[in-house]
Order: structure tokens, then sequence, then C-alpha cells
């Protein structure tokens, strides 16, 4: 089986154009590959566990979706722990690019005066955030500012793995093997999704695809970061932000009462996290510089 890994450069883009890889963050970029083989490659670079333990780090690889043989691994453990090791560095990395954002309006916020740059900037992260105003000059940007502070923050880890995991059971769902579909995102009276497979169901909407799976995660924590649905997750947020508290996936569980029409979704979630210990994920931090130790039988590829 030949498989493709892509090293990612200064100037090469990680999973879109708009998406740029600094020259001090080098991540292994995979297209195609075998169960074994990726686990070979974790191994190399001192991933053994499906969490991280002591050391708390993740190493920067990255899967356009899951190994073709996935769905062929007959042990459930194992298959639910390696969904979980997938996943773990794409969570972070979404979290890498919104903490970014944050830093960049924490940046704005503090000049006294906004260039045409700074306005931009916030205009484009207000309908990218759904913000709205109808306030003109000064009073808008106070506005747009204190709006997108309470937007633009983290979605632990550990929430966006475990409801995954919940949603797609542990990635075995044909919407995740079909269009990398990671959450149930729907559309109404929209084609352009995968269909429900079972005529029974509703077929005036449909679920929404993705060309890779860190697309599907970074829709998902824009979702909650947006959504009018989910203000009390952020307000939640915010306050536990005042407080100097960690903000994990298992302090945010309880306030994702409106995400799922489930009864017991929120019991779920919060034994998922806690049963996996995801929240080590929440705390750890992704590793770059990633020594190109190949697999048997992968192609390594470098973008430059």
């Amino acid at each position: 089986m030949i498989c493709c890994l892509c090293v990612f450069l200064q100037s090469a883009p990680a999973f879109s154009e708009e998406n740029n890889i600094s020259s001090n963050n080098q991540g292994i970029y995979i297209q195609d590959i075998s169960v074994k083989d990726l686990q070979s490659l974790y191994q190399k670079n001192n991933s053994n566990y499906f969490i991280p333990r002591d050391n708390r780090e993740v190493p920067a690889i990255f899967l356009s979706r899951l190994p073709k043989d996935f769905y062929e691994i007959k042990d459930k453990n194992l298959s639910n722990e390696l969904f979980i090791q997938i996943l773990s560095s794409l969570a972070l990395k979404v979290n890498e690019e919104i903490l970014a954002e944050r830093e960049e309006l924490l940046k704005i916020s503090a000049q006294k005066d906004l260039s045409d740059g700074n306005k931009i900037w916030l205009e484009e992260k207000a309908k990218k955030y759904d913000v709205f105003t109808r306030l003109k000059g000064q009073e808008r940007y106070n506005l747009l500012k204190y709006k997108l502070s309470q937007k633009i923050d983290i979605v632990p880890p550990s929430l966006m793995i475990a409801v995954a995991g919940i949603e797609t059971n542990w990635g075995q769902s044909r919407f995740v093997k079909e269009g990398n579909a990671l959450y149930r995102e729907i559309l109404w009276n929209n084609q352009s999704g995968m269909l429900p497979s079972d005529e029974k169901e509703d077929k005036s909407y449909s679920i929404k695809k993705f060309p890779d799976l860190i697309s599907s995660m970074r829709s998902f924590a824009l979702k909650l970061n947006s959504n009018v649905s989910y203000q009390s997750m952020r307000d939640f947020r915010a306050q536990m932000r005042r407080r100097k508290k960690t903000i994990d996936g298992a302090s945010l569980a309880s306030s994702l009462v409106l995400y799922s029409p489930e009864k017991n979704f929120i019991g779920l979630l919060d034994y998922t996290i806690t049963f996996y210990e995801l929240i080590n994920v929440d705390a750890a931090k992704l590793i770059y510089n990633l020594p190109l130790s190949k697999p048997a039988r992968t192609e390594i590829v470098i973008k430059s």
C-alpha cells in the first residue's frame, strides 16, 4: 500500500491555502496511510499511548481522513483509542488557530487608535463569528471588540473529541467514511450534503460533508463559538476565564445542554471525557519539528 505524507514548511499550506505553517512549526500531513504504518509513525515520534501522559506532548501528525483500513479493526478498544489519537492533534491545531485569532484581538483591543487594517480585521471576524450591530464609529468597534472577546476563545479538545466519538460511534459512521463529517451538521432542504440512507428518516435534510477531518472540526468549533444556541456555554467559559479557572471539556460539558436533543447526552459526554481521561489532551501541546522517520512501505513527500 502506498501512502502519502507531506511535511509542511513555511510557505506550504497546512490544510488550506489560507492556513500557513510558520518556519518553526513543522508538521506531518497524511493524505493516505494504513493503520499499521500510522501506529509505527506514532511510535517513532514517541507517542506510544493514545492520549498524552507525563510529557503532555502530541506530535503534529495530521490526517486528512481516517485510514482506509480503520473500519477493519476488530478490537473496539484499539479502534476507539486510535480515533482519539488521530483527533487529538487536529483538535489542538484548531485551538492553536483560535488562540492566534484571540491574541490578535487582544493586541487590537489594547490599542487606543485603530488603524484601517485593524477595523477591516474586526469586520471580517464579526462576519465570521456572527456579531451584528447597527452602531457606527468608535462605539461600533468597541462593541465588536467586546463581543468577539466572548466568542473567539478555545473549545477544549476533550470536548471536540468526545462529541465526535459519540456522534460518529467512534468513527464508524458512514458520514465520516464518505464525507469526513465528525459531527452531524444538518443542512435543511439542501442536497449538497449526504442524505440519510434509512428510508424512514426525514429526507428534507442532509449531513454536511467536508474535504478533510480538520475542516469538520473547525466548523464545529465555529458553531459553538458563534451560534446563539450556545451563548450559555460561552458565558460560562468567559466566567471561568475571568476567575482564571482552567477551561477544560469536563467543566464545559454541562453547558452544552442545548446541543443535543438526547436526554442523556450531557451524562454521556461527561462519562466519555472521564473514562478516556481526555482532559489530558486539553493540557497538552503540539510538538513540531518531527523527525522524518519513514514507516515501512510509506512514501514521504516534502512540499516547499
